[in-house]
């Protein structure tokens, strides 16, 4: 699953010469990541939490494939049943969005 914002990104690379989605997965992927890891240190610590906002809005701009492999690697936000219900929701979007972008721009 998260392989598949670099399939649909190297599509969009290799016939359409757009490198912009590689780059922006890339780039949300790793900071939604280190947000996640940030905010589930400040759970343990018992400190001031990142918003839920924050994070699916990270996720939303494209880092839901960095926020997937936290969940799995740091247990975090993945019991969480209206979490995650927002989240797979966000990949949701992102599939039709990739769907439409094929079937609209070949």
């Amino acid at each position: 699953m998260v392989s598949l914002p670099l399939i649909f990104s190297a599509y969009a690379m290799i016939l359409k010469n757009n490198f912009i989605f590689i780059i922006v997965y890339i780039a949300l992927s790793l900071v939604t990541f280190i947000v996640y890891i940030v905010d589930k240190n400040r759970a343990i610590k018992q400190q001031w939490r990142i918003p839920e906002f924050t994070l699916h809005m990270l996720e939303l701009s494209g880092g839901w494939a960095g926020g997937l492999v936290a969940q799995h690697y740091f247990r975090h936000k993945n019991k969480k049943l209206s979490y995650q219900l927002i989240f797979w929701s966000i990949v949701g979007i992102h599939m039709v969005g990739w769907i439409l972008y094929i079937i609209y721009f070949r």
